[in-house]
């Protein structure tokens, strides 16, 4: 009988140790999770005011003459005119644009600039606790009585939890 209490306990006792070393082994580490948005977003600007005006040459154009008195007779239909091509420039931090021709003007713009959005969510696991303090219920052994039922308070490792 004492042999038998004393392998078990030996068996036990192994038991534990080679738990132990197993729990120790495993690798607990950081759970990354990373989450990647591109968001698109469309920017409107409505009459932009020009930064920068230079002439940039000057073109010869043939227009027809108004007749400022009616009855008035002209002596040609016709007239020559210098027209200056504009080259404008409009700029913004998000944003530049040329614009040339005569007397030119930028009406709107709608700029898409992309942005990413990115998510890095680092989960830590819990530590489960393996050694603790509890009421045990179960036999116990006593070299003056022997194997005999045992309830009691004591500290106990933990196999599973839930």
């Amino acid at each position: 009988m004492f042999v038998a209490c004393a392998v078990l306990l030996l068996l036990s006792a192994l038991l534990n140790v080679l738990l132990l070393l197993g729990s120790s082994k495993r690798q607990k580490g950081v759970v990354s999770d990373t989450l990647r948005i591109t968001v698109v977003d469309t920017i409107t600007y409505r009459l932009p005011i020009a930064v920068d005006s230079v002439v940039l040459r000057y073109e010869t154009a043939i227009l027809p003459q108004r007749e400022d008195t009616p009855g008035q007779k002209r002596l040609t239909d016709s007239i020559t005119v210098e027209v200056p091509i504009t080259q404008k420039r409009y700029s913004d931090s998000t944003y530049t644009v040329w614009v040339s021709g005569y007397h030119p003007m930028l009406d709107s713009i709608r700029v898409y600039p992309r942005r990413e959005i990115i998510t890095v969510t680092n989960t830590i696991p819990r530590k489960t606790k393996r050694w603790g303090l509890g009421i045990n219920v179960g036999y116990g052994f006593s070299p003056a009585r022997g194997l005999q039922p045992y309830i009691g308070i004591g500290v106990q490792y933990n196999l599973l939890s839930f």
